[in-house]
């Protein structure tokens, strides 16, 4: 009988370290809905690094955070194959619902294709009108 109360004495113990160790920190609450899009106009390998670290860290804390990030300018490198660093973290991104897109504007001047982007990226007409449309649907504007 002693057995006994010991094991579940110490199943119910267990379970609770479990459970405290896989709670979500309750001040994540505070960010659902958060909607951001990111203007990012650095050639910068190393701003575009940090972007994804940074992309990581909001979804671990807001995983239903909506974020779209739209290059132009120096920015664009980071969706051109033969440019891009972050290529893979681009596409598992993308897979979990990050937007990436890049000016057509930009695109045209550089003479970049649709398929010279990279995997999980897209366009958008204009860099600058697709931002001012989202803050307009009331959307946080970050600039890298």
């Amino acid at each position: 009988m002693k057995k006994l109360l010991f094991i579940l004495v110490f199943f119910a113990f267990s379970n609770n370290i479990n459970a405290q160790s896989v709670s979500k920190d309750p001040r994540a609450d505070a960010y659902k809905g958060l909607k951001i899009v990111f203007q990012l106009t650095s050639a910068d390998t190393v701003i575009h690094q940090t972007l994804m670290s940074q992309l990581k860290n909001y979804l671990g804390v807001a995983p239903d955070m909506q974020v779209e990030v739209v290059c132009h300018g120096g920015g664009l490198g980071m969706l051109i194959k033969s440019t891009s660093v972050v290529q893979k973290e681009i596409k598992a991104f993308a897979d979990k619902g990050v937007s990436f897109v890049a000016c057509e504007f930009a695109m045209k001047k550089r003479k970049v294709t649709h398929e010279q982007l990279v995997a999980g990226a897209g366009s958008v007409i204009s860099g600058v009108m697709e931002i001012a449309k989202k803050q307009q649907e009331g959307w946080s504007y970050i600039k890298l």
